[in-house]
This record gives C-alpha cells, sequence and structure tokens, in this order.
C-alpha cells in the first residue's frame, strides 16, 4: 500500500479554542475516506492544513507534512469563490492557473496575429508551443471531461456566469470539476448540499467508479454508507481512524459504548472502596503503600476523563402549539407561475395535525416557492387556500437569512436580556438555553460571523425552537449540521406530535422522520401516502423512461401525430435481423442472469484488493450487459412494428 501522505506533529488553534493538538494523520493511496465530527471542530481546517491553505501551528517537534513524491491534492470547497464576468465554461481555469496564464498569452498572440505587420512566423511558433505545453500538462483531457460532467448533471446554458446560478447548479458545478479533476487526492467539503436526489445518485454512481483517493466531509449518512471505506473521526483535537463503513462505525461506537459504560460502573466501584480506605485515617494508611495513595489521587481524573470521551449531545424541544384544529391548511386548484413560467398548476391537498411530509423534487420545481406559499410570505397566481385562525408556521430555511453576522449568540437569543421566553410561557436563562445547542459559555460574546458554518446553523436551530409552532418547515436542515446533531434533531421531530412539513436531499433523514411523500414532478404534485419507500418506485420509473427516451433519439425514433406513424415495406433484411436479435436477446439474457447469480454468492466479507477488482469487474460487466439488453429490446421492438 502506497502512502500518499503523512501529517505528524500538527496543532491548530484559535484564542478561546483548540482544534488539533499533537495530531498524526496517514492517508494511503485508494483511500476513500469519510471524515466526522461536530462543527467547528476541524473538519475544514483539516481539509486547508491538506491543501496548504492553512499554517498550524509552530511547535516542538516541529510540524512536519511528509508527501508522496507524484504527490496531487484538489480540494473542492463547500463554497465556490465567485469569480465576476468569468462563465461556467472557464470557470475550471480559476482551479488551474497555469492553463489561465497560457490561455491569456495565446489571446495576446492571437490580437498580435490581427496586426498585419506583426512577425507571422515568429508568433505562429510560440503559439504552437503554447498548445504543446496545455497538451503536455492535460488541459485537454479535463476541459473535455468537465464539459461531460456538466452535460451529465444537465447543466446547460454554459456562458451563464457563476453569479447567474442557484445553490442548486452551484453544486452541480463543482461536482463537476472535482470529477474532472485528474489529481491523485480529492477533497470534496459537503458536496451533497442542495442538490436533488436524482443528482447525488448520479455522484454516487461516480464516486464508486472512482480511481483515485479521496476524502469527504458529509451530513448525508447513505452517502457516506455508500462511497466511503474509512472512517475519520475529529474529536476533542484528536483524529481517530476505522477501516469500514459508516454503518460498521456506528456499530462499532455503539459497542464501545457499552464497554465505557461497564469501565465506568468498575472504576465507580473501585474509587468508592478506596475513598472508604483513605477514610480509615492516618494510622491504617501507614500500613498502606504509599503508591495505592498516590493511585487513588489520580482516580478521580481517570473517572472524568472517561465521562468526557462519551459523545456529549445537543439538547433540543421541537415544542408544538397545542391547537386541536384538525386541518391546518388547504389547497384547493393551486397554480403559481412567475410571467410565462408557470411553475405548477391545479394543486389540491390539506395538512393536518399529525402529518409529517416530504417535499420532493428536481432543483427548480418550485419546492422553496411552495413554503413561501404555507408562510404566506407569497400568494398564488389562482386557486384558493384555507388557513386555520391566527396560524403559525415556522420556517427553518436553507439560507440562514435571520443571523446578523456583527451580533453575538448572546444577542440573538437573549434579545437584550438575560432570559428566552417561549410563546407558551417556558422561560430559561440563555447560557443554559444555549448549552443544550453546545454553545460553550465563553463563546456567547464573540460575533456571529467567527462562527464556522456548522455553528451558524446549530444557533440558528437554537433560535428557530424558541417558539412553539403549528406547522414546523424544515428546508434543507441538515446542511452544514454534524452528524451527531442531525441524530438529536431526528429523534425530537420522531416524537414530535405536531405538522412537519421537510424539504431536503438527506435520504435517512427523510426516512426516519416523515411518512407521507409529496414530489413535484412536471408542474403537477404526486402523493405517496407509503412515505419515501413507495416515491423510490415512481423516481425509478421516470428514470427508465428518460433512459428509454434518450435510446429512442439515439437510435433515430420518432414520436408519429395523432394517426401513428408511416409504415414502411419490410425487407428481407429486416427479417433476418428479426431473427438475429431475438437469438442474441435469449444469450445475452442468459449472460445477465448469470452476472447476476455470481454477484449474489459473492463473499463481501473479504475485502482484499484481488476480491474489490473482481467484483468492480462483475459489477460493470453486469451494467454493461443490461445497456446493451436495452438497445437489443428497442431494436427488436422497431422491427416487430414494421414486420406487422
Amino acid at each position: 500500500m502506497t502512502t500518499l501522505l503523512t501529517l505528524q506533529n500538527l496543532s491548530l488553534s484559535y484564542p478561546l479554542k483548540t482544534i488539533f493538538k499533537d495530531v498524526t494523520f496517514t492517508l494511503n493511496e485508494g483511500d476513500r475516506v469519510g471524515v466526522l465530527g461536530l462543527n467547528g471542530h476541524g473538519k475544514s481546517s483539516l481539509f486547508k492544513v491538506l491543501a496548504e491553505i492553512q499554517t498550524p501551528d509552530t511547535t516542538v517537534p516541529a510540524f512536519i507534512y511528509d508527501k508522496n513524491v507524484n504527490f496531487s491534492l484538489f480540494l473542492v470547497p463547500q463554497e465556490l469563490p465567485i469569480f465576476k464576468d468569468v462563465s461556467i465554461n472557464d470557470y475550471y481555469l480559476e482551479f488551474y492557473p497555469e492553463f489561465k496564464k497560457i490561455k491569456k498569452e495565446l489571446d495576446v498572440i492571437e490580437q498580435k496575429l490581427a496586426d498585419p505587420d506583426a512577425d507571422f512566423d515568429k508568433l505562429i511558433e510560440i503559439q504552437g508551443k503554447h498548445f504543446d505545453q496545455l497538451e503536455k500538462l492535460g488541459e485537454g483531457r479535463i476541459v473535455t471531461s468537465y464539459h461531460s460532467y456538466l452535460k451529465l448533471f444537465k447543466l446547460e446554458n454554459t456562458d451563464r456566469t457563476i453569479m447567474d446560478l442557484s445553490g442548486g447548479e452551484q453544486r452541480k458545478l463543482a461536482l463537476s470539476l472535482g470529477l474532472s479533476a485528474p489529481h491523485q487526492i480529492i477533497l470534496w467539503d459537503e458536496p451533497t448540499n442542495h442538490l436533488d436526489l436524482e443528482t447525488i445518485e448520479l455522484f454516487e454512481e461516480e464516486l464508486q467508479n472512482a480511481r483515485n483517493s479521496y476524502m469527504i466531509i458529509s451530513h448525508d449518512r447513505a452517502l457516506l454508507n455508500n462511497v466511503v471505506e474509512r472512517i475519520v473521526h475529529i474529536q476533542h483535537g484528536k483524529i481517530r481512524s476505522f477501516e469500514g463503513t459508516y454503518a460498521q462505525y456506528l456499530t462499532f461506537l455503539q459497542e464501545e459504548d457499552k464497554s465505557r459504560a461497564k469501565e465506568l460502573d468498575k472504576l465507580s466501584n473501585y474509587q468508592r472502596r478506596e475513598k472508604t480506605w483513605i477514610s480509615r485515617g492516618a494510622k491504617a494508611r501507614r500500613t498502606k503503600s504509599k503508591k495505592r495513595i498516590e493511585d487513588y489521587s489520580t482516580l478521580n481524573k481517570s473517572i472524568e476523563d472517561l465521562k468526557a470521551r462519551a459523545h456529549k449531545k445537543v439538547s433540543l424541544n421541537v415544542q408544538s402549539s397545542g391547537r386541536k384544529t384538525k386541518v391546518l391548511f388547504r389547497a384547493e386548484n393551486l397554480t403559481l407561475g412567475f410571467g410565462k413560467r408557470t411553475l405548477f398548476n391545479d394543486l389540491n391537498f390539506e395538512i393536518k395535525k399529525g402529518d409529517k411530509i416530504a417535499i420532493l423534487g428536481n432543483n427548480g420545481v418550485g419546492k422553496s416557492s411552495l413554503l413561501k406559499l404555507f408562510c404566506n410570505d407569497l400568494q398564488p397566481t389562482s386557486g384558493n387556500v384555507y388557513r386555520a385562525e391566527s396560524l403559525n408556521v415556522g420556517l427553518f430555511s436553507q439560507k440562514r437569512e435571520t443571523l446578523n453576522p456583527e451580533m453575538t449568540p448572546w444577542e440573538l437569543i437573549g434579545e437584550g436580556i438575560d432570559y428566552v421566553f417561549s410563546n407558551t410561557g417556558d422561560k430559561r436563562h440563555v447560557a443554559s438555553y444555549l448549552e443544550g445547542f453546545l454553545f460553550r459559555t465563553e463563546e456567547l460574546r464573540r460575533p456571529i460571523k467567527t462562527f464556522s458554518g456548522g455553528e451558524k446553523n446549530r444557533l440558528q436551530l437554537a433560535q428557530f425552537m424558541k417558539h412553539a409552532q403549528d406547522i414546523w418547515i424544515f428546508d434543507e436542515p441538515t446542511n452544514d449540521l454534524d452528524l451527531e446533531t442531525i441524530g438529536v434533531l431526528e429523534e425530537e421531530l420522531k416524537s414530535y406530535e405536531g405538522a412537519l412539513i421537510v424539504v431536503g436531499h438527506d435520504r435517512t433523514f427523510i426516512e426516519n422522520v416523515t411518512d407521507r411523500c409529496w414530489l413535484l414532478h412536471n408542474k403537477k404534485m404526486e402523493m405517496f401516502d407509503g412515505g419515501m419507500e413507495q416515491a423510490e418506485a415512481f423516481f425509478e420509473a421516470i428514470a427508465l423512461e428518460e433512459k428509454l427516451n434518450d435510446l429512442k433519439a439515439k437510435s433515430g425514433i420518432k414520436t408519429g401525430d395523432a394517426a401513428g406513424p408511416v409504415k414502411t415495406k419490410p425487407s428481407l433484411k429486416d427479417k433476418e435481423r428479426f431473427e438475429k436479435v431475438e437469438v442474441e436477446i435469449s444469450g445475452l439474457e442468459a449472460v445477465i442472469a448469470g452476472l447476476k447469480e455470481k454477484l449474489a454468492g459473492f463473499d463481501y466479507s473479504n475485502s482484499s484488493a484481488t476480491k474489490k477488482t473482481e467484483l468492480t469487474k462483475l459489477e460493470k460487466t453486469l451494467d454493461d450487459g443490461e445497456e446493451k439488453l436495452e438497445k437489443l429490446f428497442v431494436e427488436w421492438s422497431m422491427l416487430q412494428e414494421k414486420l406487422g
């Protein structure tokens, strides 16, 4: 196994906060790593150190960054930098300064060639050298791959600038940059924020087939479990490494918690015995060994250290208003549009007390606009809306608009006083309330702008949950939240008795907290009372429909008018081909059945390199076979129609 990089003696601290303390970290060729940890505890900082954007503290012994001779690294940031007037077509150049420099020089040469008095031979020679240099650096391969991924993620009209893109479109641009990068190591910082489920699944497939090593900071548990084989957990300034999937790591943590509880009980019993002995008096103590007395003096510290290793969790309290009204919101023939564009039309639905609904749909179909209708911030183009009297709707928005960066958490939550009062009369001290959201007392006077994205998210969660509501709406609630906080939020929402609406892409979160699913698709709303599991079958049907349409387009099949397609007389060649296609289909179906049987009996417990290669080859062969089979069926259908 080839080591790509090693960090030694890594320490990093800020005023009032230690991020890393004397840490060692190694990344090997082929590693697929998921990075976990509470918000603000060092996940993004680790990436910045690896990318040499962040300088660690000066220490003795000194920090060492040992890199493989062929080392290359590409960081895909959580927020893409905004470059004014740079189109999507050229945006990749901002991440490859050597390409950008050569391209600028080529532009200058192009301008000089327009001058009739220029030295054409010399300029052409220099131009040729520049093109050769770009080819040597692999610019052509990178730009081809980059545009291929833009197309895969349906990021169209590439003449637009990044300032013209929505949050979801910017993430698709980031995915295209990272997947097209030829570097040995790709660092992904929250790559799936703001993305729809279809795009996340495409991203998963690409990562599963990736040849480079990668590290991912993500709150998407389904993604982590599907694409990583090693977990790196940042806790208390240290880095813990675990070989296995995210699900296996959770099992490991559960077993570790059980072991820790046993150890704590054992130490506590020992402490009681030793305390009794120590209390017997000076004469009795003189008959005992000096070491035993010294051991007792450190026993309490051992117990405290053991307690500190336990996970400190966020304390949430999602409050329901206790309203007795059954129907909270009703829409009849609801239509919404802007100018000539219609987002959706003729929607009919009700939201009742106790409903737990997931609203899904691709980016741009109108999910956020629908939420604004619920909050009475937007009025429909046509149709009727009924709201229960004095309806209170709480919206936890993905845009986090309510945080003033110059304010402190104390000012934000306390609103000028030292206590938090909810609209149901509950009273808590600001420090005590925010401690439940993992904010230490010494942090409460810092400006909000000094907190990490995840800490700001947690702070808005604290602000959001001060008051009881009739309907709670969570718009992309898991963006930037650490997995510990997401887990606690899930448990709260599971037991919540009021109406709940969730818009998001975190499949695991949606499955755990909702029981109904509404999908905005083709300007209509598809409703699934069976929840996410039932909706997934519909998603698969949509995907198959799109794939079939693509195959038809590639095969030259055209949809006929109302009278049907014009039939032509079949030829002898058509009849021969029809018989041959049937034979090919039968043979390919047998091969596919055999491949599926092999995969069903595959030994997944053996994770050797040979076994992984064998598994990848089997899956690739199966995918190719099924794709070929689809094309044969399309051809068979066309010939059958032609032959009558």
